[in-house]
């Protein structure tokens, strides 16, 4: 998140993250007026310069204090008509003046435009929130800052498991991670450490996906399990990218932790290659590799490469669930095919 703040009472909050936008609004409203904001005229991807101007012109019988809300205003989602830019220029001279008793927030899905003449002439003197999702190397720092801010610490091997579960996500807000970490310190109750085994309980099946539950049933070999539980994990096509894709990814490690530890590489740099951010992870990844031969990951890999490509080319009469049941069965047979 990026902050610039120059006029106190005239914001833009933009960004991907909507549910971070909303909060960031909600937020700026409510320190703006210490704790007792009015209720604010909101103008949803309508009205007009005049009518915005009139909406911060009126006043309450009861209070001279003002909100207005414009979310997603028409002068931020395109280039101003010819028509449109004097009342623009009009309309932000009025800003730069607005009394300090009335407070304006802007909204806007995505990024604005800084090349347009609006979006320039705003940002010369608004104050600026740019809400962007979290990236996945620091969605379980937020998250540990968030629980222990409450009293509660996320032991090792629960923050390697959040690393885990977060390394798979292309977009994390902040919000959707608080209230997850808001139901852990409920499912916590007076205990003050996080362990992984709670966090694999308290998480939800949208958080994880079920994938990393999946991939610990499918390294034991439990057939029945994962015949099971893999229509809930390749639920569609896009359920089904992601996941085989982490299948892949995380047989992929296992194999070259194999070759790098039969060419007695350091951990150092073992833990650079493979992107291991943390000896927790480290000492997982061993564990896991411990239920596989490298011949095994190796005849996996193969397997399931062949099993996509013949889904691309549409020939293909195989499900990958087949592919899954015969690694499960691999230990008894001695054969992968």
């Amino acid at each position: 998140m990026t902050v610039k703040a120059k006029q106190k009472n005239v914001w833009l909050v933009c960004g991907d993250d909507a549910a971070l936008v909303q909060a960031k609004k909600q937020e700026l409203i409510r320190r703006y007026f210490k704790g007792n904001p009015p209720d604010p005229t909101v103008f949803d991807g309508t009205g007009s310069f005049a009518e915005y101007r009139s909406a911060l012109e009126g006043q309450s019988l009861f209070s001279s204090d003002t909100a207005v809300v414009i979310q997603n205003p028409f002068f931020l989602k395109r280039a101003l008509k010819k028509d449109d830019e004097k009342p623009c220029a009009a309309f932000f001279a009025g800003l730069r003046e607005l009394a300090p008793d009335i407070f304006l927030v802007m909204t806007l899905d995505g990024k604005p435009d800084k090349r347009t003449k609006a979006v320039k002439g705003l940002l010369d003197f608004a104050s600026l929130i740019e809400c962007d999702y979290l990236k996945a190397e620091d969605g379980a720092q937020h998250m540990e800052e968030y629980l222990y801010d409450r009293g509660k610490r996320l032991l090792p091997d629960a923050r390697a498991y959040l690393e885990d579960v977060l390394s798979q996500w292309s977009e994390i807000s902040a919000p959707f991670l608080e209230t997850e970490c808001d139901k852990i310190i409920l499912v916590c109750g007076d205990e003050a450490n996080v362990t992984k085994a709670l966090l694999e309980d308290s998480l939800t099946d949208y958080m994880d996906q079920g994938i990393f539950s999946f991939f610990d049933r499918l390294l034991a070999r439990d057939a029945k399990a994962v015949r099971e539980a893999a229509p809930r994990v390749f639920t569609d096509q896009a359920a089904i990218l992601k996941n085989v894709g982490f299948l892949a990814a995380q047989f992929r490690r296992i194999k070259m932790l194999k070759e790098m530890d039969r060419a007695r590489t350091r951990p150092a740099e073992k833990s650079a290659l493979l992107g291991m951010r943390s000896a927790w992870q480290m000492k997982r990844l061993a564990a896991q590799a411990r239920q596989v031969t490298e011949k095994e990951a190796e005849d996996f890999l193969l397997a399931l490469f062949e099993w996509q490509y013949e889904q691309r080319l549409g020939v293909g009469s195989g499900e990958l669930e087949d592919v899954l049941l015969r690694f499960c069965l691999h230990r008894r047979t001695g054969v992968m095919q």
